[in-house]
């Protein structure tokens, strides 16, 4: 497994300028995979054994200059396009995006704000300090077994002064517009039209108008957007004698719609890794936030009542359901992002940043340029580490699709159910670290063990062969 990991590791050279970069990129990548606990920067240091004078490079390697997030996430898409089963719909791959709240008790940390948490969870506070991450991923594997692949994060919150964002209009960017041109990012770079599946707290007028105005060469809509709709939202009909292209007489309350039952049809999907028989009725009406047509789709679903809306008018409604069913791939992302590799577990700061107080927001408008730069470079660190834990999920979950059987003929563990042949990236992950703590001492086989080979402790190679 490891010289597959390395084969995959060796194609991001390019997008270092130095090659002692790239040393610590493959280093940091192997950490995230083979270490035990989630300690930040330390646990790489202690997990693979390497001398403790190299844990300041680790730290300057996250604010270097010698990359840049951007070259090595759209270097990420196209090694994705072309290595990984994808997952489309309609000739699309299927992008999903959603946000995280992550508690950040810091008083020195960029991004750091007061946040509201929507939460079923009775663990969970109702407010915390933290940042809010978004993220967007992609529907990889086979419709038995999918995955969302960690494409690329962002800071959402809190880093209006060093980075401004783009609105609509000439408005400030909010999260729903910058979760928006993230996703738009996320489709250029991997230079193919998508469809992205979002929840309803993106279903409003800017996302919409965002997603239709990225047209790619062929005068295509980059990205088609399906997302549920929120109760109260309506529609309008069309008529030719209306003088008014939005006129009372032609509103439409959409929840009304399942009062009437005669309108809807019956169909036998698979959605959310069940056989249901569903209703559903579809309908093409002008929605007034970005005066234009929108497929909304009235689902009945046992008991459940919800209405899912979508951007392109030629998707069937079936599609539609099923499309928005993987949305919930992502939180299964974000579970093991955050307890299986300890994505979200750092603790970048800067001294030039204002001292956090409760209840005040951090004035930057008063930090020097050095200042500025300073701060900007400890945004740099943390989403390069929220995005290189990224990729390193998505290594894991390269190997399970497309090394099965030697992942598990290699398994030493024991799982009381197997839900699915094709194995999780926890099992992954242990077959890797069983065969990095078994080869460390002996010669290395590949390029990757002999970078970090060089990096080890001295005391331990004077006992290493």
């Amino acid at each position: 497994m490891l010289i597959l990991l390395d084969k995959f590791l060796l194609g991001f050279r390019r997008c270092f300028s130095r090659n002692a970069a790239f040393c610590w990129f493959v280093i940091i990548i192997m950490g995230f995979v083979v270490r035990f606990d989630h300690q930040g920067v330390t646990s790489f240091v202690r997990w693979l054994f390497l001398d403790p004078q190299y844990y300041d490079p680790l730290l300057r390697f996250f604010r270097s200059s010698a990359w840049s997030i951007d070259c090595l996430l759209s270097h990420w898409a196209m090694m994705v396009v072309n290595l990984y089963p994808i997952i489309k719909f309609n000739g699309r791959p299927l992008l999903i995006g959603d946000g995280i709240k992550v508690c950040k008790e810091a008083k020195k940390m960029p991004g750091v704000k007061h946040l509201h948490q929507d939460s079923d969870n009775s663990g969970k506070s109702e407010y915390i300090y933290g940042h809010h991450i978004g993220f967007v991923g992609l529907l990889i594997g086979y419709l038995s077994k999918a995955f969302c692949l960690p494409m690329h994060g962002q800071l959402h919150e809190g880093v209006e002064a060093v980075r401004p964002g783009e609105g609509i209009n000439g408005k400030p960017a909010t999260i729903v517009t910058r979760m928006a041109h993230l996703v738009v990012q996320t489709a250029l770079n991997m230079g193919c039209p998508c469809y992205v599946a979002l929840d309803a707290y993106f279903s409003t007028g800017p996302a919409f108008m965002i997603f239709k105005a990225a047209v790619n060469d062929m005068g295509e809509q980059l990205v088609h957007i399906v997302t549920r709709a929120k109760g109260n939202y309506v529609g309008y009909l069309d008529r030719e004698f209306s003088c008014r292209k939005f006129h009372e007489d032609d509103k439409i309350k959409l929840m009304g719609y399942f009062e009437f039952p005669e309108f809807f049809e019956k169909a036998e999907l698979t959605i959310y890794g069940q056989v249901k028989t569903i209703e559903y009725c579809c309908l093409d009406l002008l929605w007034k936030p970005i005066k234009g047509w929108v497929r909304f789709v009235c689902v009945r679903d046992g008991h459940s009542c919800y209405i899912l809306m979508s951007s392109d008018l030629q998707l069937p409604a079936t599609e539609i359901i099923t499309i928005y069913s993987y949305r919930s791939k992502i939180e299964v992302m974000f579970l093991f992002l955050k307890h299986l590799l300890g994505g979200f577990c750092y603790h970048f700061w800067t001294k030039a940043f204002p001292k956090l107080k409760r209840g005040k927001k951090p004035d930057l408008s008063t930090l020097s340029k050095p200042d500025l730069k300073k701060v900007d470079r400890t945004v740099k660190a943390i989403e390069g580490f929220i995005n290189l834990a990224g990729i390193a999920m998505g290594l894991l979950q390269y190997l399970a699709l497309t090394q099965t059987h030697a992942i598990w003929n290699s398994y030493q563990g024991w799982l009381r159910t197997r839900s699915s042949d094709i194995p999780s990236e926890g099992v992954v992950q242990n077959v890797l670290q069983a065969e990095f703590f078994s080869t460390a001492w002996k010669v290395p086989v590949c390029l990757t063990l002999r970078i970090v080979r060089k990096k080890l402790r001295k005391s331990l190679l004077d006992t290493v062969p």
